[in-house]
């Protein structure tokens, strides 16, 4: 953000300008002198203020036109920081936005593939209960054996999840299920 060094305001402006030993001063006290001088006024107090006053005409338009310069900057530049700001505001909240709907979509899509999983389980045993084709022996191992596919597709679900956010750990945005 830009400081004030003076330099913002017509005053400060000024103040640097009419330094005697600038070059645009030199010249205006030659010209105010010289004014003086046709009026017979040269070493008089009024010759003195008339060469003062050609010196602050000289620099009066250059020094209104520095310190707006420098105050349009000066309200730039607040205006940008405070942009800035609202930016990342609204960065920080799109993210944790984001970061809402991926804990979401992800406890859904968990849900439904488990939920899928436990369907299919509970279909093929119902199947396999209502074959009198199968006997009582094979029914229980081939339950068994369904019941153990089921319970290792949920925990293959659990670990895929829980590795996807350790390897989205570092984006913020995957959730920790």
């Amino acid at each position: 953000m830009a400081t004030s060094t003076g330099l913002d305001s017509v005053q400060g402006q000024l103040s640097s300008m009419l330094d005697g030993n600038s070059p645009l001063m030199k010249q205006a006290a030659t010209m105010g002198k010289q004014q003086a001088n046709q009026r017979g006024l040269l070493n008089s107090s009024m010759g003195i203020g008339a060469s003062q006053g050609a010196m602050i005409n000289a620099a009066m338009p250059a020094a209104q036109q520095d310190a707006g310069y420098r105050q349009t900057l000066g309200q730039m530049d607040r205006s940008n920081q405070h942009a800035l700001g609202q930016m990342k505001e609204q960065h920080g909240n799109d993210m944790n936005q984001l970061y809402g709907t991926s804990t979401a979509n992800a406890w859904g899509v968990m849900s439904n593939n488990i939920t899928d999983i436990v369907a299919q389980s509970m279909d093929a045993i119902n199947q396999i209960q209502g074959n009198s084709d199968i006997s009582a022996e094979n029914k229980t191992k081939m339950i068994n054996q369904i019941t153990s596919m089921r319970d290792t597709d949920i925990k293959f679900q659990q670990s895929l999840y829980s590795n996807l956010s350790g390897f989205l750990k570092g984006s913020g945005v995957f959730p920790k299920l």
